[in-house]
């Protein structure tokens, strides 16, 4: 059994609100209160069946294509894949006891079929190295050819560590002027096509450069180093004890070895102890992302909730494991609700997902 719900989570939405009251085994309990003129979607659902009991209020239900009304002490059951709706028929707020029935309970199960607050439109975000792009290196010529078509339908944001100029390398000019935006640097920097809207200072403290140093030194790995292990990116330091000015077959050769002896895991666990004030993740295949807290990929998720703040927004990545640069960003969306991760192992996995849902 699967369920993903909090006792006392709740959770805001255009109509109102809804919080957990009970959770059990292959069942949780809802209060949903409904504002005045409310209307949850026309929505069903793949893994659970429900029962409503009107507790307030007068409610218009509709289940498949028969519409009833119903008011206060009144049963209503949902079954397992209807198309249904909820709405407040009367003049004061609608409360609801809901209870769901399953073996997978999840917020995210939800398929819309009509909405009038506009959330069955989808909002996409992706991370680039490894997600839309090979780790630094650019797009091949079949997913750009995709993709740029793809990003001509929809609104399409990219989210990536690096900065604008490695962006340039590895995402065709064509595909950057036509996505919806682009945050560099974990999100410290936005741009629409080539101009930059807002940036993020950081000033690290000196000690923790200093701290860089001593692990770049000790480090056991006795392969080549390289330059440009220390990277002051917009928000953020990049760190990787080999260098980021590595060839192709040292960077594979060193990621080869840190899956083994998980140096990147034990750097960043330690440094996270010694500077609470920082987000330190595992990023990439050979480095370490530092950013201040409300620096990281998170405030990309603030930001596009602000923006769409009804909409669906699906986020695709390649690190949404906890520990990854891409972690805070997948949680951070699923807090807000209405949004869907998708982990993926590489472009081909993105390739073959969008275009599924294309």
């Amino acid at each position: 059994m699967v369920n993903t719900y909090k006792l006392e989570e709740k959770g805001e939405r255009p109509w109102g609100w809804w919080r957990v009251d009970e959770i059990g085994d292959g069942f949780i309990k809802k209060t949903i209160a409904v504002n005045v003129g409310g209307c949850l979607s026309l929505q069903s659902h793949k893994h659970r069946a429900e029962k409503w009991e009107i507790v307030q209020g007068v409610a218009e239900v509709t289940i498949g294509d028969k519409v009833a009304l119903y008011s206060s002490g009144q049963m209503v059951e949902i079954p397992l894949g209807s198309i249904h709706r909820l709405k407040n028929a009367g003049t004061e707020q609608l409360l609801v006891k809901e209870t769901q029935l399953g073996e997978v309970l999840d917020e995210n199960d939800i398929i819309r079929y009509e909405d009038v607050y506009n959330r069955n439109k989808m909002i996409f975000v992706a991370d680039m190295d490894g997600t839309l792009t090979p780790a630094r290196l650019p797009m091949t010529s079949e997913f750009a050819k995709f993709f740029e078509k793809f990003v001509e339908k929809n609104t399409f944001f990219v989210v990536s560590g690096s900065d604008f100029k490695k962006v340039q390398e590895q995402m065709p000019s064509n595909v950057i002027n036509k996505i919806a935006g682009l945050y560099c640097s974990m999100g410290n920097e936005f741009y629409l096509q080539d101009k930059l809207v807002y940036q993020n200072e950081f000033v690290p403290e000196p000690s923790l450069l200093k701290k860089l140093e001593e692990y770049r030194k000790n480090t056991k790995y006795n392969g080549e180093l390289f330059g440009n292990y220390i990277e002051k990116r917009q928000g953020m330091i990049n760190f990787s004890v080999l260098g980021r000015n590595c060839p192709q077959e040292a960077r594979a050769a060193y990621k080869k070895w840190d899956d083994i002896h998980g140096e990147r895991k034990k750097i960043a666990a330690e440094l996270s102890a010694e500077y609470p004030d920082c987000d330190i993740s595992v990023g990439g295949n050979i480095s370490i992302d530092i950013v201040p807290h409300g620096f990281g990929k998170e405030q990309v998720a603030t930001k596009l909730r602000e923006k769409y703040p009804h909409e669906k927004i699906i986020f695709i990545g390649d690190r949404t494991e906890k520990g990854g640069n891409d972690y805070s960003l997948a949680q951070k969306l699923l807090e807000y609700g209405n949004a869907q991760v998708v982990a993926v192992n590489g472009p081909d996995d993105t390739l073959k997902f969008l275009k599924e849902i294309s």
